[in-house]
């Protein structure tokens, strides 16, 4: 992904800046994440369990996205990590909204991770081939999905 004709997309720093911003609030938000999943939704997501994920989670999207501003080959990594933003905000929303309640992440995930998410969906449409832009996205619902099979599993 690139921003002109010799520059870095530096920009896309944002996405793991947002993804830390999202970090604490789910960590600090109302009740915190761990505690409104078990309340709101009966699935509790152990704090333990949210720390490990994210403790290998994070070094990784940081990684990525820093391989993605340097090399262009890694530019397909700006579409995983913008796709898992896009659904996690998107989730949080339709979390508060079905639940009537405060998700913790809800705010980051509507001002943070859909516009960002989208803006970076739309520009790597447009500078990647359509078949790895396609597997970068399923990529991202990949680790998504097995993110949230890993935070929910008893």
């Amino acid at each position: 992904m690139t921003t002109g004709r010799h520059g870095k997309p530096w920009w896309l720093l944002a996405l793991p800046v947002s993804y830390l911003a999202h970090l604490a609030e789910e960590w600090w938000g109302g009740e915190g994440f761990a505690s409104w999943t078990e309340r709101a939704l009966g699935a509790p997501v152990s704090e333990t369990r949210f720390i490990i994920v994210n403790s290998v989670a994070a070094p990784l999207f940081v990684l990525g996205t820093v391989l993605a501003i340097v090399n262009r080959a890694w530019g397909w990594f700006a579409v995983t990590f913008g796709t898992v933003v896009l659904i996690n905000g998107s989730l949080h929303v339709l979390g508060s909204v079905g639940t009537a309640s405060y998700s913790p992440g809800m705010i980051t995930g509507l001002a943070l991770y859909l516009p960002l998410g989208l803006v970076v969906l739309r520009r790597g449409r447009t500078q990647l081939s359509a078949a790895t832009f396609g597997v970068a996205a399923a990529l991202g619902v990949a680790i998504h999905g097995f993110v949230a099979i890993v935070a929910f599993w008893k």
